[in-house]
């Protein structure tokens, strides 16, 4: 009887079969991992480009304000990253959560409110809703959503409303 050292064909391609799954679902990880952290990057810069922006419309420096002004962050280096504003509790760019039954709610009171004040008399704040769109991991798009009270003097840019609300605030020597 001749004993043959050696792997039999089967132990081969077990082995082969073996490492051919382990490496595809290492490259697998990988690539999910790279995904993963090129979304974790693009989310920061649009969050912290959304939060300038939001820091800029609060100073009053963005003017011309209406519902759906819309730009992108290519003065900043991100052309890529676009960016679109609403404005006012009934604005039909509010972003793409659902509102649910209390916000609902809410809102028709609003306008009912709205509807009876005067023309002349206007609301200390008014709500702004800023989305940014920017590239996610996948090749597809994603986006960061924004909601906050922002004064109404600030989006408007009426510095007469300001100085109506907030003058007593000045110093004696800025006045």
């Amino acid at each position: 009887m001749i004993r043959r050292a050696g792997f039999s064909l089967i132990e081969v391609l077990a082995a082969v079969l073996l490492l051919a799954v382990a490496l595809t679902t290492m490259l697998q990880l990988r690539n999910e991992a790279l995904a993963s952290a090129v979304d974790s990057r693009n989310l920061s810069i649009a969050s912290r480009l959304g939060l300038q922006l939001m820091h800029r419309i609060e100073a009053a420096r963005v003017p011309d304000l209406f519902d759906g002004y819309q730009g992108d962050f290519a003065d900043e280096g991100f052309p890529e990253f676009t960016w679109v504003l609403g404005l006012g509790d009934g604005s039909a760019f509010a972003g793409a959560t659902p509102e649910d039954e209390n916000e609902r709610i809410w809102r028709q009171r609003a306008e009912r409110q709205a509807e009876d004040e005067d023309d002349e008399q206007k609301p200390e704040l008014t709500r702004v809703y800023l989305t940014v769109r920017y590239p996610a991991g996948d090749g597809g798009e994603a986006t960061w959503e924004l909601e906050q009270l922002v004064p109404t003097w600030a989006v408007e840019q009426d510095f007469e409303l300001w100085e109506e609300l907030w003058s007593e605030n000045l110093p004696p020597d800025i006045d």
